[in-house]
């Protein structure tokens, strides 16, 4: 069982996301802002992190990202936006994020994500993280 950060402002993603990662007999720590996520993520236990790009307390996108990279320390980062564009998907390629996703997403997709970024939770530089578009 993983300890997964869920931060998310939108309630119902929220707790969407919890109790489908419960199912799956994860334990979810949610958080509806930016400062209560980071405030989590220093949490050395909790071993993936599912982030909104955009809440009503995030600053700019990359000093959003840099935050998120920073407090998470190479753990993986899964990143999900209700706002999809190629521009944002550009700025979010690379480096420590698993995957970018947007909403609506499928659970079967988060399941998969969090499965293989739990066993393998080092994203390689030279792997572009998965992009998803609305279905």
């Amino acid at each position: 069982m993983a300890k997964i950060l869920i931060i998310d402002d939108d309630e119902s993603v929220r707790n969407y996301l919890v109790a489908a990662i419960s199912r799956k007999g994860h334990d979810p720590l949610p958080a509806a802002t930016c400062q209560d996520g980071l405030a989590q993520l220093d949490d050395p236990t909790v071993q993936a992190v599912v982030a909104d790009l955009f809440l009503p307390d995030s600053p700019p996108i990359a000093e959003w990202m840099a935050q998120l990279k920073r407090h998470a320390a190479g753990r993986p980062l899964i990143l999900i936006t209700g706002e999809p564009s190629e521009e944002l998907a550009a700025q979010v390629r690379g480096g420590e994020i698993a995957a970018f996703l947007s909403k609506p997403f499928e659970l079967a997709f988060i399941h998969k994500l969090l499965e293989r970024a739990l066993a393998d939770p080092a994203p390689r530089a030279a792997d572009p993280p998965d992009v998803q578009g609305p279905p």
